[in-house]
């Protein structure tokens, strides 16, 4: 007669292997994953950590390694970045800590710390992102917006476009 018994050893195994394939194709962070998964929360409110750049367009500062991705500032539960939050994400894409504090004002101003706000461009583009970057003529130019709402992405390009904080005349928020 067979065993229809379940070894506990196998089952976390096929439910490691299921958690790691779900983050891996999300983009999701693993532990955070875990954490949503053991907290009860849903995973799917995570926001995507792989950066992703469009070819000929990254701005100089294009470290993708594994260290700084799994080092990204978890936003809320709503999903939204705190001030500080994007002070953070700010200097991880390569901005200097001197110039976070009014980027990040800058950022809340734009999308009130939303990876994925979107607003209409008076030139036809679309606002993307923490900072709300523009397409298709604007600093998201070459872009996607899907590329645009990942936020190290978005803050890699901002602190480009306004060289590290020196000149925000592209957008209309007013900083602090």
């Amino acid at each position: 007669m067979a065993d229809n018994n379940v070894s506990g050893v196998a089952a976390g195994s096929v439910a490691t292997g299921i958690l790691l394939v779900f983050a891996g194709i999300k983009g999701y962070s693993l532990p955070a994953t875990l954490q949503d998964v053991i907290t009860g929360k849903s995973p799917l409110k995570q926001t995507k950590l792989h950066p992703i750049t469009a070819p000929g367009a990254a701005p100089a500062t294009t470290s993708t390694s594994t260290s700084a991705v799994q080092d990204l500032p978890v936003s809320s539960i709503d999903g939204n970045y705190s001030a500080s939050q994007l002070e953070s994400l700010w200097v991880m894409a390569g901005g200097s800590r001197a110039s976070a504090p009014n980027a990040a004002c800058h950022g809340m101003q734009e999308s009130s710390g939303s990876p994925i706000a979107q607003s209409a461009n008076p030139d036809g583009g679309t606002n993307v992102g923490l900072w709300q970057l523009d397409t298709p003529g604007g600093v998201g130019a070459g872009y996607t917006i899907t590329q645009l709402e990942n936020p190290l992405t978005n803050a890699r390009i901002t602190v480009a476009a306004t060289r590290d904080g020196a000149d925000w005349s592209n957008w209309s928020s007013p900083g602090c």
